[in-house]
């Protein structure tokens, strides 16, 4: 079942306690995201688990993130939707020192003095999810020439005179 996911926790206390947090949340909460979409107009599902890392005796997270994302096509100009999951394993370091021993495929964060919020943690990685350039591969080119047209733009480059010609003969003769 889904539960209402808090606004702001203490990492420390979560991992201590091995707390869970499951929930659904609308994308118009991710002010960042709702900017790179189309139209915010579905669910990201989330679940975060916290638990002192068993060999780097840190405190880390699981997360596991489901939506999809309503992108604007870079090649039809229109809008498509994107299935998006992720799985993110993370732990929170004192310093960004420490974070040189730790594997690769553990992200680090930097442990914050207070509280973390959840909903910019979840924000952050949806973010890195979004293509620089997303692209519909069903879509077709948004200003595609007709073949007749191509044709007739390839006759004229033939047709067309090098500029560089007068150069070349100047080349061979150099008085």
């Amino acid at each position: 079942m889904f539960d209402k996911l808090p606004d702001l926790i203490d990492p420390i206390y979560s991992a201590q306690h091995h707390k869970r947090f499951t929930a659904r949340v609308n994308q118009r909460k991710f002010p960042r995201l709702v900017e790179r979409l189309v139209e915010p107009k579905h669910d990201i599902t989330v679940d975060v688990q916290f638990y002192r890392h068993p060999v780097h005796k840190l405190v880390a997270f699981d997360m596991h993130l489901e939506t999809v994302l309503n992108l604007r096509c870079q090649r039809s100009l229109s809008p498509f939707d994107y299935q998006v999951r992720a799985d993110v394993t993370g732990v929170f370091v004192e310093s960004m020192s420490l974070a040189a021993e730790l594997p690769n495929d553990i992200e680090v964060y930097e442990l914050p003095e207070d509280k973390l919020s959840l909903i910019e943690l979840i924000e952050e990685e949806v973010l890195l999810c979004v293509p620089l350039s997303p692209i519909d591969e069903n879509a077709k080119m948004a200003y595609e020439n007709p073949p007749e047209v191509e044709a007739q733009a390839s006759d004229e480059l033939k047709n067309k005179e090098n500029p560089f010609a007068l150069l070349k003969g100047l080349q061979k003769d150099p008085n």
